[in-house]
């Protein structure tokens, strides 16, 4: 690597809280810099291609994932380390032959496009063995960035949901994976699931001979990362907890399951690996102890966020606060910031679209147009391309503005999963959910040593002047 990358952190809010709000949204804004990929620090590749019997109908989509493999192999630059999988029941090494990874170089990619192009599709679908494998595989490259593509056009049929999820726990930080679905047979809560715990891109290619040139980006994109994983730390306070976490850009996933303890009040959440330079965004919502005293006046800590220190790279900041402040004026708490209110509308879009899905599904076509509609006319006003382009596939838009729409005859399934995979990642929560606080400490409150004010026990930010306190502070 040329050139060190550095991390910074950012957190968008807005602090001022009603009399009686006890939730605070905040966007935490995760930003890498600099640095440059490099083939000689490892980085690894791995493809997982369906080639289950549903493959073979129609015969283009096992056609179209040969020329796709074979795309994605031929972007690999000479130093990485990759296999390919074949996909079935079980997970078989189709090249190289034997387990491991093998090295990229002019030879060793003209073998594997040369072995691809006989995949063959028989068999059953159990992707967790697929994965499982990938997983192995890394292993043998602790240090690389890890990235691996699964193409399915069906279900995971070989097995439970609950044997899939065990393997994608066992599978969460150790490698990235990007999931695509292809025809019209697949589950989209599967392949939202993968992408979610795995930190991948999830998607559907329609039109099945643009699956290679999407394996191609895929493959391209993964190239620049240069930070293996970056991790998130979140530490709440005790009179606060924390709701959920949300990554609502690029992609949009709910990661509040997966967060871990690492501690009293404090969660660490894998956010996978980065490019050189690269920019996500994360909700955090807090729910406050409904008999918290407002202080007014002056800001209190809620809660604190910090990235954890990654090897081979500076991080710019410190630890930062999500404070709030209380106040009688009506108005601040009216001035939403500008990003909170993007997701929030973001969010609806997303319920918009998933609620058209669910209709069409149930043959319900006056509910399908009238939320995917809705969804238009939210996709207009957001200036949103990309969706109101997946709209076209399965409707006639006769008024974006106004949300009208007419379903077009020629519209399929596959279509719809066209239309439905964005946003069944995600859903922003809006209500307080009823769960109780933790009981306060009994420990005295801390004293700050530049301003008078006192802060819980057990906070690591002055609640007076945002001051991260040390060891030393008593």
């Amino acid at each position: 690597m040329s050139g060190e990358p550095s991390l910074g952190l950012e957190v968008h809010q807005n602090k001022f809280l009603a009399e009686g709000d006890r939730a605070m949204t905040a966007i935490v804004r995760v930003v890498s810099r600099g640095g440059e990929a490099s083939v000689s620090r490892a980085a690894a590749e791995v493809l997982m291609i369906d080639c289950s019997s549903s493959m073979r109908f129609p015969s283009t989509k096992i056609g179209e994932a040969r020329r796709a493999a074979a795309a994605a192999i031929d972007v690999l630059p000479d130093g990485v380390r990759f296999a390919v999988i074949q996909g079935t029941d079980r997970a078989t090494m189709l090249y190289p032959a034997t387990d491991g990874l093998v090295t990229a170089s002019e030879q060793t990619r003209a073998e594997a496009r040369a072995v691809v192009e006989h995949l063959a599709a028989v068999g059953g679908t159990a992707m967790g063995a697929w994965l499982a494998k990938a997983r192995d595989l890394f292993e043998g490259v602790p240090d690389a960035v890890r990235h691996a593509i699964l193409l399915t056009d069906g279900r995971n049929d070989s097995q439970t949901r609950a044997d899939l999820m065990r393997v994608l726990t066992s599978c969460e930080g150790r490698f990235v994976c990007d999931a695509r679905g292809i025809g019209d047979g697949w589950e989209p809560a599967e392949l939202t699931q993968i992408g979610r715990v795995l930190r991948g891109n999830v998607d559907s290619v329609v039109e099945d001979d643009r699956l290679a040139e999407d394996f191609r980006q895929l493959v391209e994109n993964a190239m620049t990362k240069v930070l293996p994983e970056v991790r998130l730390r979140v530490g709440t306070m005790p009179f606060s907890r924390l709701r959920s976490v949300k990554q609502v850009f690029p992609d949009e996933y709910d990661l509040t399951d997966r967060c871990q303890e690492i501690a009293v009040r404090e969660v660490e959440l894998s956010l996978g690996s980065f490019a050189s330079d690269e920019t996500r965004d994360y909700q955090l919502i807090l729910d406050l102890d409904p008999d918290l005293e407002p202080s007014h006046g002056q800001d209190r800590q809620l809660a604190w966020t910090e990235l954890v220190p990654v090897p081979g790279a500076t991080t710019e900041e410190d630890a930062l606060a999500i404070a709030g402040r209380w106040t009688h004026d009506p108005i601040p708490p009216t001035l939403i910031h500008p990003m909170v209110s993007k997701y929030a509308a973001q969010a609806d879009l997303g319920e918009a679209l998933t609620a058209g899905g669910d209709a069409y599904a149930a043959g319900d076509r006056d509910g399908a147009e009238r939320e995917w509609g809705r969804a238009a006319a939210l996709a207009t006003a957001a200036g949103d391309e990309e969706t109101l382009s997946r709209l076209a596939g399965v409707v006639e838009i006769v008024d974006a503005e106004k949300g009208v729409v007419r379903l077009r005859p020629d519209a399929t399934r596959s279509h719809a999963l066209h239309v439905v995979i964005p946003s069944r990642v995600s859903e922003i929560a809006h209500r307080q959910e009823d769960r109780p606080m933790p009981e306060p400490a009994d420990a005295p409150p801390v004293a700050c040593t530049v301003c008078p004010a006192l802060s819980p026990a057990g906070a690591n930010f002055c609640v007076g002047c945002g001051r991260p306190f040390g060891e030393a502070v008593s």
